[in-house]
């Protein structure tokens, strides 16, 4: 019964061995993980970026800009007078502050773009982007222009060249 004993262990040892052996070949040979991640474009075919910031857009109200107009410079401030026939439709309003057609200017002859006289706002009355909001680059801070529409999402592209992401994705590629 000892020799059994005896052999069992060493026998024991000896497989104990042999893992230790394959334990430090694996570590040598095999890697776990890879060092880096593949720098290649074709392998990063769907990357996302940090989200954009939302910019809301800051709402007025036409009232209370008339009413500091006048306390700034002791008068009211006139409606527009229509040059040419141009005069902007009765259901026209200002997205910002709220103006009636009024005090908004038809400002490029008839096609669509008006301009308020009370905040300043330069806008299209069919499109009502203004209540959205802008999408802010979260490195430059420039606003983002739509490039290509999806069905289910938009793809959104910051255009300033000196953006810091911009820069830096340029550097990994060369």
């Amino acid at each position: 019964m000892n020799s059994i004993i005896s052999f069992l262990v060493t026998y024991n040892q000896f497989l104990l061995a042999q893992i230790q052996k394959l334990l430090v070949f694996i570590a040598k040979h095999i890697p776990l993980k890879p060092d880096k991640e593949p720098q290649s474009p074709a392998y990063q075919k769907f990357t996302v970026d940090r989200l954009p910031i939302i910019k809301k857009p800051e709402t007025l109200n036409f009232i209370l800009l008339l009413d500091d107009y006048r306390a700034k410079h002791g008068k009211d401030l006139k409606p527009v007078k229509p040059h040419d026939g141009r005069c902007v439709p009765p259901d026209t309003v200002c997205h910002r502050c709220g103006a009636p057609h009024n005090y908004l200017y038809d400002n490029n002859g008839g096609r669509g773009q008006f301009l308020c006289k009370v905040c300043g706002l330069r806008f299209n009355k069919d499109k009502t982007d203004f209540k959205i909001g802008a999408l802010v680059c979260p490195y430059c801070g420039n606003i983002l222009v739509k490039k290509k529409d999806r069905k289910h999402f938009n793809i959104h592209k910051c255009v300033n060249t000196k953006c810091s992401f911009y820069l830096n994705s340029l550097n990994k590629l060369s």
